[in-house]
């Protein structure tokens, strides 16, 4: 079944409406072949938010730098989440040194880019020494402020939360300022959709 479920948040300042995602366009890491990642030992220090996502604990820090390789995903976002596996493969063929959980960047609004032109990045975080070949490629992200919160269940139904985080930014005139990033601390492998943990990210600046 197909949800039309629209969130929509005025960014105080901004003269038009931020169109949050459909959540039907959820990235989904248990689609396709699921790959089992050791659970991250340290969870976001905020209270696991669950649906219906009325009350979510968000909170604000600063993201120290952190070097990635990945996957570019262009096209549906509900395909991405089925391509962790495939990344976790390529990055165990090159001898990556990976450091924690996967993650996906979502660079762009599916409510004003069509399906197949949304971009998206599925990465693994890896030390500084680290030299990546095709078909994997690298970046790095930077040093930067990020609201946060902590999504319990399953992955798919994580945008269902974002509007929380947009209205947190709001309240304090502040504006998103780089991709989406959620990161699932638990691997769908083995484990109940209902005991997912994914920390989601927003980075910041002021609204203008």
């Amino acid at each position: 079944m197909t949800s039309t479920l629209w969130f929509r948040v005025k960014l105080t300042g901004a003269s038009a409406l931020f169109l949050c995602f459909l959540f039907s366009c959820g990235s989904n890491p248990a689609n396709g072949d699921v790959e089992s990642w050791p659970a991250l030992l340290a969870m976001p220090d905020v209270e696991v938010a669950r649906a219906p996502f009325t009350t979510v604990d968000v909170k604000w820090k600063e993201r120290l730098r952190e070097p990635y390789i990945y996957l570019e995903n262009v096209g549906d976002y509900r395909s991405a989440g089925g391509r962790i596996a495939e990344l976790f493969q390529k990055a165990q063929a090159q001898g990556a040194p990976i450091q924690g959980a996967p993650f996906i960047l979502f660079y762009d609004d599916p409510g004003q880019v069509p399906t197949e032109s949304l971009r998206a990045r599925i990465c693994l975080t890896v030390g500084d020494e680290f030299m990546a070949r095709m078909p994997l490629l690298m970046d790095e992200l930077r040093s930067e402020m990020v609201v946060y919160a902590a999504i319990g269940g399953a992955y798919s139904e994580v945008p269902r939360a974002y509007h929380m985080l947009f209205n947190y930014m709001a309240a304090k005139n502040w504006a998103k300022a780089g991709p989406i990033r959620e990161s699932y601390l638990v691997s769908p492998a083995g484990n109940n959709p209902a005991d997912l943990i994914t920390e989601l990210q927003i980075p910041w600046g002021p609204a203008k």
